[in-house]
């Protein structure tokens, strides 16, 4: 495996522990607030953190040739999309998310820390 591949693989490994503790983190501010805005976060969270830790599964983690590598990207992606999609209408229809607004903004911090963290962990 090439030198950069197994950088990266690091830094994301890193960079998925950091989102996990800062998601309990929110969560347990939350919690302290109301327990059913702590559990609206964790699955607006979950629901882009799950779907980029299978990408990233996808991506690095799988045994692949050199030559297949772009195709797992674009098939790891794919993937993603389709989960995020599933994930969110699981947090709707079977446990009725009901501040939408803390939801999404537990999805949208995650996102946000989906390219960040890795972003930072490249620049120390």
């Amino acid at each position: 495996m090439s030198r950069i591949v197994q950088q990266a693989k690091i830094q994301y490994r890193k960079a998925i522990r950091i989102e996990i503790v800062i998601m309990l983190l929110f969560a347990c501010f939350f919690a302290f607030w109301q327990l059913k805005n702590a559990l609206d976060f964790l699955l607006g969270f979950l629901s882009a953190l799950l779907p980029f830790s299978v990408f990233v599964y996808i991506v690095f983690y799988r045994k692949q040739n050199l030559s297949a590598k772009l195709t797992a990207l674009y098939r790891g992606e794919a993937v993603k999309f389709i989960l995020t999609i599933l994930l969110i209408i699981a947090s709707f229809k079977l446990f009725s998310v009901t501040n939408f607004v803390i939801f999404f903004g537990g999805f949208f911090i995650a996102l946000m820390l989906n390219n960040l963290i890795p972003f930072l962990l490249r620049r120390v």
